[in-house]
């Protein structure tokens, strides 16, 4: 072969060089493949991102599933297909596939999938409720610096939810969070300043991480911005501005502070006073369940404060408050069927209701049904319960039960007599301006200057 040929023959791969090139050319081509499917993965999570934002969970879920055949590893796409998952399975409460792509992306490590499966093991959707796993996956979570989930840790530790209650270890965390811009920890962190529970006790400090929060449009912080300046925490007491941020969060829904507006119209304290207002603001909060707003409205309509008069829409919002273990709601229920109020009149089930309220330490309830049982009122006669109940109600400052729970022992019913707990009783019924009391005061005092005048003679 001549040197012109060795040359060519130099030229030509051997079979282990082309097989080799071969080679990294489908390594090359395949890669190229595998960044265009990622581009496209990509592409759907993006539209997907969009459908969901335009309220289209289905469709949105579609996308994602898409982009995961794609790219198989894509943890926004293992998230947003859990949260896809989880709202179509809300209403039948199947929650195992969105169990399943959660924990794929909580696994490589996305802090928000990881946030979301420590919830679900606080709820025990989708998998037994455990909260100390539920705490392991927020630690998770929080400690790449994702706000939501250092909140939630802070909340685990300030109620001993998964881990030991630690007062210092939640402030710590809702700092953490709050300094982020995290609303509700915002708010958090300023009950921790305002209780003093993990931080020093502080009302200024309070009020300025409410007012941070308030600032974003986060409804209870601009409620407890309000409870501040009507009350004087933290600030100088101004019900102008009170009314101003109970007001903005009223408007956006929140019942605390419809209820507190509507209070501040019934009084006149920093807004004009207005019972039909006030009235507008309470059903606002009642119509949420909100437990002191219906009772509130049910006393508007007792007494025809800001509406026409009506016993039947009175009862209506009293049970409603009563049914929920508000003491006023159920003494004032019982009043309308005793009073008669209601018809049919039921005295029976006016018991009941005092009888609930007096148990929940309600002094005018306990006092009048120490009435009923001295007096044989609609139940059987029974001295010893009408002392039981007078003893509860003098207890808590009641002058009218005081002065019978002294009646009581003057007379030795119900109690042995006892001249000496009489008078004692008597006078702190009379240091409260009970005339009967103070008489009756009066002449045990006589009496016993006299029989001592005789004992001198």
């Amino acid at each position: 072969m001549s040197n012109k040929d060795d040359k060519e023959a130099d030229l030509v791969p051997t079979q282990s060089v082309a097989l080799s090139r071969a080679g990294a050319t489908s390594l090359v081509r395949r890669g190229v493949q595998d960044l265009l499917a990622r581009a496209e993965a990509e592409q759907c999570y993006k539209r997907g991102l969009a459908l969901w934002d335009e309220g289209q969970p289905e469709e949105a879920g579609e996308c994602f599933r898409r982009g995961l055949l794609l790219d198989s590893n894509h943890a926004g796409l293992q998230f947003s297909l859990g949260l896809a998952c989880y709202v179509e399975g809300k209403p039948e409460g199947d929650y195992t596939e969105a169990v399943m792509w959660f924990r794929k992306a909580a696994e490589q490590g996305y802090a928000r999938a990881q946030n979301a499966l420590s919830e679900l093991y606080h709820s025990g959707e989708g998998v037994p409720q455990d909260d100390a796993e539920a705490v392991i996956w927020l630690r998770k979570a929080a400690e790449q610096g994702y706000a939501h989930a250092q909140s939630n840790l802070g909340v685990a530790y300030e109620r001993g939810t998964g881990v030991q209650q630690d007062y210092v270890q939640a402030a710590m965390w809702f700092r953490k969070a709050a300094e982020q811009g995290n609303a509700v920890a915002q708010v958090a962190l300023g009950w921790r300043y305002r209780s003093g529970e993990g931080v020093p006790q502080d009302d200024a400090e309070a009020v300025i991480w409410w007012g941070k929060a308030a600032e974003q449009g986060h409804a209870p912080a601009e409620c407890n911005l309000g409870h501040a300046y009507a009350n004087g925490i933290g600030v100088t007491q101004d019900h102008a501005q009170a009314a101003i941020w109970y007001r903005k969060a009223a408007e956006r829904g929140d019942a605390n502070a419809q209820n507190a507006l509507s209070e501040l119209y019934h009084s006149g304290e920093g807004v004009p006073q207005d019972d039909a207002e006030a009235v507008i603001w309470f059903r606002k909060a009642a119509e949420q369940g909100h437990v002191l707003a219906e009772c509130n409205l049910g006393q508007a309509y007792f007494y025809g404060i800001g509406v026409t008069q009506d016993h039947a829409q009175a009862a209506i919002w009293y049970r409603k408050a009563a049914e929920q273990g508000d003491t006023e709601a159920q003494f004032s229920l019982g009043r309308e069927y005793i009073g008669g109020w209601i018809l049919p009149e039921d005295h029976a089930e006016g018991v009941k209701w005092y009888r609930k309220a007096a148990e929940q330490g309600h002094a005018l309830a306990q006092s009048l049904l120490g009435n009923m049982y001295f007096y044989g009122l609609d139940v059987q006669q029974d001295y010893a319960e009408a002392v039981f109940w007078y003893r509860k109600a003098a207890e808590q400052g009641d002058r009218d039960a005081q002065y019978k729970f002294g009646r009581a022992y003057a007379m030795g019913i119900g109690v042995p007599q006892d001249h000496t707990q009489a008078a004692v009783w008597w006078r702190k019924a009379a240091e409260q301006g009970h005339k009967v009391a103070q008489r009756a005061l009066d002449v045990m005092l006589s009496r016993v200057q006299g029989m001592e005048h005789e004992g001198t003679r």
